[in-house]
């Protein structure tokens, strides 16, 4: 099984040496802002190919038609992403090509984080595909304005989670920041070092974290990304990365607690949507991994809709 999982990555290296695709390259980011408008799922931004491509070994090739972004997934198995103006048939001819070099390879061709409006795209291509989806890998999908309300029976659990912080720590504060500031990135950092005390890098699902936090660093962009940095008085206790993902929508790529704390996750996140980000209708907190921690943590600040990313198999 290692040896398997080893050729699947000289797999993706001889695609790159080819010069078929290429790492993502901070200037490519430009590329990616053409299909910004129906981005539904933060895994498909350019920020999230950039921070993780140390792990995931993503490598891009931006066409005419649309980008197909190659990779591996938690499990080293090969995946490929596609980017296109929701009509994928322009960019057939290209997913044909990479579909004969897999075969000729003896690997199965896997396309992730499909959405339920472009299946019937991927249906009418050259070649025939299995659709299945796992509810471990939808995205949490919050309505702003409800994600913030405190009153009402309905609130109740996220009211006494947020009133019990504060309670507990009254000189607690929201600070935003960016990451070209030095103070702010080495106040992250000192939380990451906290966090990584308490933790086993093998349970790092997607691996390590504070190596995807130096990277997002690199193409920080004040216009687009936020940072807020939880202070209870002088110490830095938590913080969290998000993107204006489209103008209705933010999602979150980072966040860290330098200890259990209750209710500091979700007084940084309600802050952050207070004061950082007021006008987009949707927060978007990603997956939960199939980890029972986080689904009901995710789950009990009420969803207004998991949303599938659909797999396709091309056998």
């Amino acid at each position: 099984m290692r040896g398997e999982k080893e050729s699947h990555l000289k797999f993706i290296r001889d695609l790159t040496d080819a010069g078929l695709f290429h790492p993502p390259l901070p200037s490519d980011w430009a590329s990616f802002e053409k299909y910004r408008h129906n981005m539904l799922f933060g895994d498909l931004s350019f920020t999230s190919f950039y921070i993780w491509t140390r792990t995931m070994h993503y490598r891009i090739r931006i066409t005419s038609g649309g980008i197909l972004v190659i990779g591996l997934d938690t499990n080293r198995d090969i995946v490929i992403y596609v980017l296109a103006q929701g009509d994928i048939r322009p960019i057939d001819i290209e997913l044909a090509g990479l579909y004969r070099i897999f075969r000729e390879n003896g690997i199965a061709m896997r396309i992730e984080c499909v959405s339920e409006s472009e299946l019937q795209y991927f249906s009418g291509l050259s070649f025939n595909t299995e659709v299945s989806y796992d509810d471990r890998f939808s995205d949490y999908i919050y309505d702003n304005s409800e994600f913030i309300a405190l009153d009402g029976r309905r609130n109740k659990t996220k009211r006494h989670e947020y009133s019990r912080f504060v309670k507990h720590h009254p000189y607690a504060a929201l600070v935003s920041g960016s990451l070209h500031d030095q103070k702010v990135r080495s106040d992250c950092e000192n939380i990451f070092d906290r966090w990584c005390q308490t933790h086993r890098c093998k349970d790092c699902v997607f691996g390590c974290e504070k190596e995807a936090f130096a990277r997002m660093c690199d193409i920080f962009d004040n216009s687009r990304h936020l940072l807020g940095i939880v202070y209870d008085g002088d110490c830095p206790i938590s913080f969290g990365i998000g993107e204006l993902l489209t103008d209705d929508c933010v999602f979150f790529h980072i966040q860290k607690n330098a200890a259990p704390i209750e209710g500091l996750t979700y007084y940084l996140h309600r802050e952050m949507a207070l004061r950082m980000h007021p006008n987009p209708k949707y927060i978007n907190w990603g997956e939960d991994m199939g980890l029972e921690g986080i689904r009901r943590n995710k789950s009990r600040y009420a969803p207004v809709e998991l949303r599938r990313k659909y797999t396709l198999l091309i056998r």
